[in-house]
């Protein structure tokens, strides 16, 4: 997995898959940013069994998804080896979304 995983939004899809690196750690933190102007819905996956299964990033405790309408710039904290994350832009109706997850 790249280090960094960069790229843009014009249309609806997903970037690339990110494996965040614990190193021995017992969690993880990375970066997760959009900027640009843009109208579109961008959320948060992760996926456990290597990209087959995606679920969206939850932003507290109660489970409501994390949806982005307007630039954002998060941390996340991962805890378990082998979990990929990506961005998936669910919802475009104009403008560019430019992206980066890293760590």
């Amino acid at each position: 997995m790249p280090a960094s995983v960069t790229g843009t939004f014009g249309a609806t899809g997903q970037s690339g898959p990110f494996a965040p690196s614990l190193r021995g750690r017992d969690s993880a933190q990375f970066n997760v940013s959009v900027s640009g102007t843009f109208v579109a819905t961008i959320v948060i996956e992760r996926s456990f069994d290597n990209g087959t299964t995606w679920f969206v990033c939850s932003s507290d405790g109660a489970g409501t998804a994390a949806s982005y309408t307007a630039p954002f710039s998060v941390v996340v904290e991962e805890n378990e080896q082998k979990t990929l994350y990506r961005l998936n832009c669910t919802a475009y109706t104009s403008g560019t979304g430019t992206y980066r997850i890293s760590q």
